[in-house]
């Protein structure tokens, strides 16, 4: 009966067994000291060369005494093959040690839970700035707005119609300016929790025209989607809502920054798409509060755009550096998409109100001719309502 030696690669925990009661074939086992797993196979030429080896001592101790060996490894407690877990791989063709590789796991996002606790931390800790530079922004768009209808109204006694619509385009021009610089100093400051209130205006200033680009392309986006039968216009408003963030944080414009929010989402779309629509309720619930829902939405805006701030550097924590695909097929697909829906609906809505009004202007141009014998002879009547035009046709 010949023994075989079960070693550990790992450990060098081993046991002699006697080879009738070691499975044939490969056989997946840990080792109970280290936990370590390994393949082990009896018929392979190792297992073999041990078996005659110790066959081999065996026999030269009878005849030339004690042979020289090699220091034999930690007397280890005793095992049994039964202490080794039982063989996982089936058949005899396994050659390797390693398990095959399975699908790769996919990383999740922050719990819902805790990403509305995370957000109220935050909230509590930069509330005066971030309130602050939100009612800037929004001061700063009515106030050069109403300045200019005021200043209006006395220019159109001096200079008629015209000057009134220029003085009001001017203001709301300037009002639109320094919303996007107070709102840029805003985004900055929800990015970066050490900034001040005048730090954050000072390096919003210098974001003005690309955050009214990125407004103007993903409003346009986002819009035309819906008119595409609603459904677009929501996977545009996931795929696209990091833009503004990826803009003032990474300095990627334009539509670059719209591919790369679409990017980062790609792969979460429904998480994404859950937590949005959860803070949106919110938010449109303490809006909707009688008499303080007003102030109360100021007050909460700050709030929910942490919460979105937030998304944005979990998908960035699991995405890395991502790259998108920023050739100019790409930046041109998706405003293509948009620009049908704003196409397509005007047309449908142009062709209902038209045959609509054709079929009135039909129906109310209809002519009734009848023809009555009077006293005097034939009359011919026709209606052209709403007239009536009598003909004498003869006597």
């Amino acid at each position: 009966m010949g023994l075989l030696t079960v070693s550990c690669p790992s450990c060098g925990f081993s046991r002699q067994l006697p080879s009738e009661k070691v499975p044939d074939g490969p056989r997946r086992v840990t080792c109970p000291q280290c936990k370590e797993t390994f393949v082990y196979d009896k018929s392979s030429p190792a297992a073999v060369k041990e078996e005659d080896s110790e066959t081999g001592s065996a026999q030269a101790s009878t005849t030339s005494g004690p042979p020289f060996t090699k220091p034999s490894p930690p007397e280890a407690p005793s095992a049994s093959l039964d202490d080794f877990q039982g063989p996982v791989m089936e058949g005899s063709s396994a050659t390797s040690s390693e398990d095959p590789p399975g699908p790769p796991t996919v990383p999740e996002m922050t719990d819902i839970g805790d990403l509305f606790r995370q957000s109220w931390d935050i909230y509590q800790k930069r509330f005066a700035t971030l309130v602050l530079l939100y009612l800037l922004a929004m001061l700063a768009i009515a106030i050069p707005t109403a300045l200019a209808v005021g200043i209006a109204f006395f220019m159109t006694l001096i200079a008629g119609g015209t000057a009134f619509f220029v003085t009001v385009s001017l203001g709301i021009l300037a009002g639109i300016a320094c919303f996007l610089w107070c709102y840029s100093g805003f985004l900055c400051a929800v990015l970066d929790d050490s900034l001040r209130l005048e730090d954050a205006l000072t390096r919003g200033k210098r974001m003005i025209l690309p955050l009214a680009w990125i407004f103007l392309l993903t409003g346009f986006i986002i819009i035309g989607g819906y008119l595409l039968l609603f459904i677009p216009g929501v996977i545009f408003t996931v795929w696209f809502f990091l833009a503004q963030f990826i803009m003032s944080g990474e300095n990627v414009r334009g539509m670059d920054a719209l591919l790369k929010s679409r990017e980062y989402v790609r792969g979460y779309w429904l998480d994404v798409a859950l937590r949005l629509f959860l803070i949106w309720v919110v938010s449109g619930v303490v809006s909707a509060i009688p008499f303080f829902g007003f102030i109360l939405a100021v007050l909460f805006f700050p709030y929910l755009m942490i919460f979105h701030c937030l998304i944005y550097r979990d998908l960035r924590a699991i995405k890395g550096d991502t790259s998108c695909p920023c050739r100019t097929r790409n930046k041109l697909l998706w405003p293509g998409v948009a620009l049908v829906g704003w196409i397509i609906i005007p047309i449908i809505l142009m062709l209902l109100f038209g045959s609509l009004f054709c079929g009135k202007y039909h129906q109310g141009t209809r002519v009734q001719v009848e023809t009555t014998r009077g006293e005097s002879g034939h009359f011919c009547v026709a209606t052209f309502p709403p007239m009536v035009i009598e003909i004498v046709n003869g006597v």
